[in-house]
C-alpha cells in the first residue's frame, strides 16, 4: 500500500495515506476488477507501468459529493441565522468572502452565491465567493458552470428561470452569478487556506 500510496503522489502530488481507508480501498478494489488482478502486487505491478492507471486510480478515488442546495434547511438557516451577522458586522462597502473547500464541480459554491444575492436583495455590497478542489477536471467543470438536466432536480422552477440559462442538454450557470465565483485547484493537506473569510463551507471535505 504504501508503494502505490507514493507512486500516486509522486504523479498527482495528491497523498492519500491519512486518507478515509475504507473509501480508499474501495476504490482501489474497483480499479483492480476493472484491471483484472486480484492481489496488491499484481495491481502495484500494473501502475509501474501504466502512467495512465496511476491517474485513473487518483480521479476515482477523489468521490465528488455535491448537489445544488443539498439539505435545502441548511441554506434557509444560512439566510436567516448567519448572513445577518456576517452583513451587521462589516461596512456597507466591505466584501462578504467565503469559501468551499473541496467544492467538486461547484454545485455548492454557485449555491451559496444564489442564497447570498437573495439575502441581499438589491444591495450593491460585493461578493466573493472562492471554491476550491484537489481535482484540477472537477474545477475545470466548475469554472464551465455547465450542468445537465438531472443535476437541476432539486432546483425550483423560479431559481432555474432567475440563475440559468437552458443550453443544449442541460443549463448554465448565468453570468451574474458566475462573475462571484472564483474556482481554484487547491489541496488542504498542503497549501495555505484563503484569509480574511466570513464563511468557510467543508462540508464535502468532510464527508
Amino acid at each position: 500500500m504504501k508503494q502505490i500510496f507514493d507512486l500516486v503522489q509522486r504523479a498527482t502530488h495528491v497523498d492519500f495515506s491519512e486518507y478515509k481507508s475504507p473509501n480508499f480501498d474501495r476504490r482501489l478494489a474497483r480499479r483492480m476488477a476493472l484491471r483484472r488482478v486480484d492481489t496488491l502486487a499484481a495491481y502495484l505491478n500494473i501502475l509501474q507501468g501504466a502512467p495512465e492507471e496511476v491517474l485513473a486510480l487518483h480521479d476515482d478515488a477523489l468521490i465528488h459529493v455535491t448537489s445544488f442546495f443539498r439539505d435545502p434547511e441548511v441554506f434557509e438557516s444560512l439566510k436567516v441565522n448567519v448572513f445577518p451577522v456576517i452583513a451587521a458586522a462589516k461596512p456597507d462597502d466591505a466584501p462578504i468572502r467565503m469559501w468551499v473547500a473541496g467544492c467538486a464541480t461547484g454545485e455548492e459554491v454557485y449555491s451559496l452565491a444564489i442564497a447570498l444575492v437573495e439575502f441581499l436583495g438589491r444591495s450593491s455590497r460585493p461578493i466573493q465567493l472562492f471554491g476550491t478542489d484537489v481535482s484540477s477536471k472537477a474545477i475545470e467543470a466548475a469554472r464551465a458552470g455547465f450542468y445537465p438536466d438531472s443535476a437541476l432536480r432539486e432546483v425550483s422552477e423560479e431559481r432555474r428561470g432567475r440563475y440559468f440559462t437552458k443550453v443544449e442538454r442541460g443549463y448554465r450557470i448565468c453570468k451574474s452569478i458566475r462573475d462571484l465565483c472564483v474556482f481554484v485547484q487547491h489541496d488542504l493537506a498542503r497549501d495555505p487556506p484563503f484569509s480574511r473569510l466570513d464563511l468557510a463551507s467543508c462540508r464535502n471535505v468532510l464527508i
